[in-house]
């Protein structure tokens, strides 16, 4: 999903619905006006009125609606049509979202035709969403499906294997049944382990992380028997993969997450005040902090160093979030100085309630120092 672009406002002329406007109408029926002649483009482009006042996904559902009606009533011979109309190289991103979900809505008594046409389409624009119903109706069918596009020429349908099975994918149908057990689509991410292409494993990582969310302990012992397997040739690989899918375990100080990254939760430091620079700010305004850290050993330490917001709620509990400062390597007898801020800024993902807040400096999953101040709204 592209970063920075607001999916709600109705004054942001970024948002993402706009992507599925007047323009796309136009290409998409340009598009399949040329693969079916007897589409009824004047009625397509009339939709735009109606289309206007909806939001992103209601958008897209419009749009899947209104090509059911217009292609041929036959769901083979209107699959066809939309394939055609996609291969002429002029629809790419968004503008292929509502054939997606056309598949996943009309498709799913026809298997094995949706399958193939969503891995002929996820290179255009990703089918990880829409293969979701088919997973949850035909799991394993499904998986034994995407098992084989592990192994495409195209870096986009391997990373669609990994990606489509995710059990808490962003903007996905939460598939609960690998959620219970993430063990039926370890296969397909043992095949893409050792991947070529750092946009495959990055979704191998987000995958694992995934999992680590409700089964820490089955990642762990995954990620410790893929370094073993790595040897010289995929070290750094694995090594990566550990990393980007241990984040949330490393974040919450987890000992087994954070002894395969090779960090001690056993500290020889010494923490030198965590000074916040205002007991007060408004809503908008940066938090600023600083802090110092002495080792207090004769030999080097990592250190995983974090900070801990604990966010006033509406009820007046707080609850903590945790963000990412940095990971350094502490020399003997060295020391460190940190200086930070935290914006304060309107979130769409966050409320903000003022009250007494507190900082905390987390240090390789243990938590040192506690500061409070007041936030303003």
């Amino acid at each position: 999903m592209p970063k920075n672009i607001s999916t709600k406002s109705d004054e942001n002329s970024s948002a993402l619905k706009h992507l599925l406007g007047e323009e796309m109408l136009k290409r998409v029926s340009h598009c399949l006006t040329k693969a079916y002649p007897s589409f009824d483009q004047k009625h397509f482009l009339s939709l735009m009125p109606a289309l206007k006042p909806l939001e992103m996904k209601p958008r897209v559902y419009f749009i899947r609606d209104a090509l059911q009606k217009l292609l041929p009533s036959n769901y083979e011979k209107a699959l066809q049509v939309l394939l055609k109309s996609a291969g002429y190289g002029k629809l790419t991103g968004f503008d292929l979202w509502p054939y997606m979900e056309f598949v996943q809505t009309y498709g799913l008594q026809h298997f094995n035709i949706s399958l193939k046409a969503l891995e002929e389409l996820t290179p255009l624009f990703t089918s990880e969403w829409a293969v979701r119903p088919f997973l949850r109706l035909y799991p394993k069918k499904t998986l034994s499906f995407l098992l084989q596009c592990t192994l495409s020429k195209d870096e986009h349908v391997r990373r669609w294997a990994s990606e489509g099975t995710r059990p808490r994918l962003p903007w996905g149908e939460r598939l609960h049944e690998f959620v219970r057990d993430p063990s039926q689509t370890l296969p397909i991410l043992e095949k893409l382990k050792f991947d070529p292409s750092l946009y495959v494993r990055k979704s191998v990582a987000n995958h694992l992380n995934d999992i680590t969310k409700d089964h820490p302990e089955l990642v762990l012992k995954t990620l410790t028997q893929w370094q073993k397997e790595a040897g010289s040739k995929h070290s750094s690989k694995i090594v990566w993969i550990i990393h980007r899918s241990l984040r949330t375990l490393i974040k919450n100080g987890n000992p087994g997450a954070l002894k395969l990254i090779g960090v001690s939760t056993k500290t020889e430091i010494q923490f030198t005040g965590l000074k916040v620079h205002s007991k007060k700010i408004k809503l908008g305004e940066r938090l600023y902090f600083e802090f110092e850290i002495k080792s207090l050993s004769k030999k080097p330490q990592k250190l995983v160093v974090d900070y801990i917001v604990h966010f006033v709620k509406a009820n007046k509990t707080t609850s903590p979030k945790v963000f990412k400062l940095k990971t350094v390597s502490l020399p003997p007898q060295g020391e460190l100085s940190f200086s930070k801020s935290h914006h304060f800024k309107k979130i769409t993902t966050r409320e903000y309630y003022p009250g007494t807040h507190a900082l905390e400096i987390q240090i390789n999953g243990i938590v040192t120092k506690r500061q409070e101040w007041l936030l303003e709204i």
